[in-house]
């Protein structure tokens, strides 16, 4: 896999960001079967509305356009992530037929990712990561990894607390491991809230662009032409629920 941004490709120099562009469709044409990842896809990709008249812009997009349709002939495959699609160019949306939505976790994804994230820790039996999970709506994958670093942390202090104030004749051994309990936890929660409000506009907006143009279960209407409609999809439970209450933007 390749994986490419906008801090890659953008040079200074006329001219540079499109020898670089040239040069990672030729690499992944070499490695061909081959993933293209391109993350923070707006800032490399972004519409030539948006990015006004600046020319370099036009170049580098017009020259990874090209390069992007000379891909059918080998195996590699074009990936692109990004916040704001919306700010995407149409010609970029029309060469990504799959628009999928990654949107907030649910509550079980919540308690996956807060495993996942403490697999090498010690954790009390006091600490119910559902528990936690239930408490955490709203919260981003990197909400959760914050989460989880600030009960470490809190651990740690806790730790070189007793150490500081440690006065026996021998000197403070610290534990083989630390150990996190419900209480650094509660310390994380109260330091650490939700990077992401339901009122956000760019939330919103993301939102609408998933109903509008995703390929989503569930669609009732598109506005472009696309995969098919999959009726009677399942929706998740009013407690799991990762959108906001009262229905659509």
């Amino acid at each position: 896999m390749l994986e490419i941004s906008g801090a890659t490709i953008h040079d200074k120099w006329v001219g540079e960001s499109e020898k670089l562009i040239r040069a990672v469709f030729t690499l992944a044409k070499r490695l061909s079967p081959c993933v293209v990842f391109i993350d923070e896809a707006d800032a490399l990709l972004a519409s030539r509305g948006i990015a006004g008249s600046r020319g370099a812009h036009r170049e580098h997009l017009n020259q990874f356009l090209r390069e992007w349709d000379g891909v059918q002939e080998t195996n590699a495959f074009i990936m692109v992530a990004t916040n704001r699609p919306f700010d995407l160019d149409d010609a970029v949306l029309r060469r990504l037929p799959r628009k999928i939505l990654v949107d907030l976790p649910l509550r079980n994804d919540r308690t996956a990712i807060m495993r996942l994230l403490l697999r090498g820790e010690t954790l009390d039996d006091s600490v119910a990561l559902d528990a936690y999970a239930e408490r955490t709506t709203h919260y981003s994958g990197s909400d959760l990894k914050n989460l989880c670093v600030a009960a470490a942390m809190a651990a740690v202090e806790e730790e070189n607390l007793a150490a500081a104030k440690h006065q026996g004749p021998e000197p403070f051994r610290y534990p083989e491991r630390r150990v996190l309990r419900a209480e650094h936890f509660e310390r994380a929660l109260r330091q650490i809230p939700a990077s992401i409000s339901e009122d956000m506009a760019s939330l919103r907006m993301i939102r609408k662009f998933d109903d509008e143009y995703g390929s989503g279960r569930g669609k009732r209407h598109r506005k472009t032409m696309g995969f098919g409609v999959v009726e009677g999809a399942q929706r998740a439970a009013s407690g799991d629920a990762r959108i906001r209450p009262g229905g659509g933007p």
